[in-house]
């Protein structure tokens, strides 16, 4: 049940009062930046600038944990971090770098610990696990002042909302596609696949000593799982019912290109990063990955095109993306502010083309960037993870299963019965 804000009145007055607090603070932010100024002068003229104590160490600390690991994904972080400590003078906010494979596993580790960060960029479906652990702050009335209901895609906001309560917003969206080098498809003759025996019958032709037609990520856990997914999901196998025939046909298709040397085996121990490492090295033609890595690439200066992931069937990609919440007992007045600088349409557009993600925030459109069209197509119907009944055991029970196929330990076959549940086997 949704809890009652006290009417329109009381609305009314928490509008005009988070108005005035903004007013207010930019207030102080201007005349701080003015202070800091007039010291600079007064230094520059002679002064002892010792006596000066600098604006800083004045400032409550907020700390933010994301596991944002490529350059333009830290350069992103950089620019808002500095932005927000820029556009008041109350807080100085900082972000530090936790592995993905250990990000919840050291937020609950904090939190044993008391050693909690302020703030945390999460994976969209492992907010909801933590927030039933009690790690999230419950922010419902703050984040209605800014009337996130009426302004993010619903489906993400769920992965916010536990029992009617939210605890942060989603900060950003994506999934993957199939992302190609157009100088190795034209000088093969190949057309971008359109659906899974097009897609082998390219990797087997694009294939050659030096270089693999085909890479994707299937390393253990959340990254292998959300690029193996959509090949289950487009054979029209149920997300709740893993472990049929659909399972095991998508599998037999991906363990074939392996047999067949168009894709190698050592997926398993590569992330999403590092396939896209591989494919700017040219070790390879075509990839399935997200528009995260597209500055790689172009740094790299690859001719690059991208379509649809090639699954052929009804739409399947999964929505990746992060959420932005505040953890529990932590700086909250501190946390909400930074939220609120991040829920602008001009800051969040900045960090979306900076990450090359698109923005979770309906009617924030990005600006001149054509290779992220066929993303913000497949959004429409992506499949949200929690969704997913037990996503986050069965996404490690999938590349676990996917893992023991591709070393040879059991079969397409038995790596489908790997998912099915109990009352099925």
């Amino acid at each position: 049940m949704k809890r009652q804000n006290g009417g329109t009145g009381m609305k009314n007055s928490r509008k005009r009062e988070l108005v005035w607090c903004r007013q207010k603070r930019r207030g102080r932010s201007l005349w701080g930046k003015a202070a800091v100024i007039a010291c600079l002068l007064l230094a520059g003229c002679g002064r002892n600038t010792s006596e000066v104590k600098p604006e800083e160490s004045e400032r409550e600390k907020i700390v933010l944990w994301s596991y944002y690991e490529t350059e333009a994904q830290h350069d992103a972080l950089e620019e808002l971090i500095q932005g927000f400590n820029l556009d008041q003078d109350q807080y100085e906010a900082s972000w530090e770098y936790v592995p993905m494979t250990d990000f919840t596993k050291k937020l609950m580790m904090a939190y044993t610990e008391q050693a909690l960060p302020d703030l945390a960029l999460i994976d969209n479906p492992d907010m909801p696990v933590c927030i039933k652990m009690g790690l999230f702050e419950d922010i419902t009335e703050f984040l209605e002042e800014l009337q996130v209901q009426e302004n993010y895609y619903p489906d993400l906001l769920q992965t916010v909302t536990v029992d009617g309560r939210m605890y942060g917003i989603p900060a950003v969206c994506n999934n993957v596609a199939l992302i190609y080098n157009r100088e190795y498809l034209k000088e093969a003759g190949v057309e971008p696949p359109e659906n899974p025996e097009e897609l082998k019958a390219a990797a087997e032709k694009l294939t050659t000593e030096e270089r693999k037609g085909f890479l994707m990520s299937g390393i253990g856990g959340e990254q292998g799982a959300f690029q193996i997914l959509p090949w289950i999901l487009s054979t029209g196998e149920p997300v709740d019912r893993m472990g049929g025939e659909g399972t095991v046909e998508a599998l037999t298709f991906l363990h074939e290109l392996m047999e067949k040397g168009c894709m190698t085996h050592n997926c398993i121990n590569l992330s999403q990063t590092d396939v896209a490492r591989v494919f700017a090295s040219g070790e390879v033609a075509m990839m399935e990955n997200g528009p995260w890595v597209f500055p790689v690439l172009k740094e790299a200066g690859i001719d690059y095109g991208v379509s649809a992931l090639p699954t052929g069937g009804q739409s399947s990609v999964i929505a990746g993306g992060e959420n932005l919440g505040i953890l529990r007992g932590k700086n909250i007045e501190g946390a909400k502010l930074f939220l609120e600088y991040y829920n602008q349409d001009m800051v969040l557009r900045k960090f979306c083309e900076k990450t090359h993600t698109l923005p979770a925030k309906t009617g924030v459109r990005m600006r001149n960037q054509s290779d992220m069209q066929v993303i913000e197509e497949q959004m429409k119907g992506a499949v949200i993870r929690s969704r997913i009944p037990s996503w986050n055991t069965m996404s490690g029970e999938l590349t676990e299963a996917f893992y023991r196929m591709a070393v040879g330990e059991i079969t397409p076959e038995q790596a489908a019965a790997c998912l099915r549940s109990e009352d099925e086997n």
